[in-house]
């Protein structure tokens, strides 16, 4: 069940938690192109290894331990999480498993605590759900045992700088995207013969598009398009965690189908398609409390697009990190009035040359993978105390 590599004991050994999916934490190391290289993976793979890390997997699928499970030096099944951790000298977790491992951790002296949290959330913008107002307490409260907290933006950081004693253990990690594969000339050969007549119907006019299932407004999207007369391109992957069933009920209740179009699990390569041949993106996304939407925004402009999103913390991240306002209109969540207006003028402007480049040249010198990894891998090294 476990392999070490000679040189494996020298390195500190980062216990990360995958499901099932070993083929795409390798192909972070060794890219194909067929696909492109997930933001998580390669920022907690190929990221930190690039510091001189082994990764060790937890794998919480249930599946059997495969026969090649490279890059992971050691691989551990979810009935096994007592000899993962023993073998582990730091452990990157979040979530549920988070909170846990940092309060399994609260006794511990600092210097000894393993547990890496990775915070979705901290403090919400604006008023938020008593139940997710819990959640965050909690989260708040475990990461004080934490050795390191990591966050995905400049907002969230910085609070938790001013919330947790010892600052040093505080990390931002600025997720990154493969622009590569999403600048990447696509061809009608991306679209699959049972989506071919609805995609020359839909190429006849502009279209915006939403992929996405989590915290996506579902109800907002089809207010907004049916006040605008725009067409609409819902793309979900895992349909039972974004109410697709309920989504594609309303359209047909409503007489919509010609103006909301839905796809689900499609391959990257048509959702390439889609993204480049879509005239702006429509962030209707609840990203009050976690930067919900983050990667398909940033997947966005990598295909040349331009953004109208909600406040929140996806919005005001990408406005830190520098995107012109030329490139992303942004709204007081739930109007959808002034929604509906910003998303009209972009979608019926015709594309430029200059402003496709201009999304893209922000994508490739901000949010490429292979910028924003050794960045964090670097600065989490330095808050655990690693020497490369």
């Amino acid at each position: 069940m476990s392999m070490s590599l000679s040189h494996a004991a020298r390195q500190p050994r980062i216990l990360v938690n995958i499901n099932g999916n070993v083929p795409e934490w390798r192909a972070c190391f060794t890219p194909t192109g067929e696909e492109p290289r997930p933001p998580l993976p390669f920022a907690f793979g190929a990221g930190l290894a690039s510091q001189g890390m082994a990764l060790a997997a937890f794998d919480t699928s249930g599946k059997p331990a495969p026969a090649d499970f490279s890059p992971f030096v050691r691989f551990f099944g979810r009935d096994e999480i007592g000899a993962a951790l023993a073998v582990a000298d730091f452990v990157v977790s979040w979530g549920t498993r988070g909170v846990k491992s940092c309060l399994a951790d609260a006794a511990t002296p600092h210097g000894r605590r393993k547990t890496v949290l990775l915070c979705y959330g901290w403090r919400p913008i604006g008023r938020a759900a008593p139940p997710r107002r819990g959640i965050l307490a909690l989260t708040r409260q475990a990461a004080r045992f934490a050795r390191s907290v990591v966050f995905m933006t400049h907002q969230q950081a910085s609070a938790a700088r001013c919330d947790l004693p010892g600052k040093g253990g505080v990390v931002r990690l600025r997720v990154g995207i493969d622009t590569r594969f999403y600048t990447r000339a696509s061809s009608a050969d991306d679209v699959p013969e049972e989506h071919r007549g609805t995609v020359d119907r839909l190429l006849q006019e502009p279209y915006v598009i939403l992929p996405g299932d989590e915290l996506r407004l579902n109800d907002d999207a089809l207010s907004v398009i049916r006040a605008t007369g725009l067409r609409l391109v819902r793309i979900s992957q895992y349909g039972h965690k974004s109410g697709m069933n309920l989504l594609k009920q309303e359209v047909a209740r409503r007489g919509m189908s010609e103006r909301v179009i839905v796809f689900e699990r499609i391959s990257y390569g048509f959702l390439r398609f889609l993204l480049q041949h879509a005239n702006a993106y429509a962030g209707f996304v609840d990203a009050s409390w976690q930067p919900a939407g983050w990667t398909v925004a940033c997947e966005s402009l990598a295909s040349g697009l331009p953004l109208v999103l909600y406040d929140g913390f996806t919005a005001r991240e990408l406005a830190d990190q520098g995107l012109p306002p030329e490139l992303m209109r942004i709204v007081a969540p739930g109007d959808r009035a002034a929604f509906g207006r910003e998303l009209s003028e972009l979608a019926t402007a015709p594309r430029s040359a200059r402003g496709i480049q201009a999304a893209r040249d922000f994508a490739a010198s901000a949010l490429d993978v292979e910028v924003t990894a050794p960045e964090f891998a670097r600065d989490l090294a330095s808050a655990l105390g690693i020497s490369a």
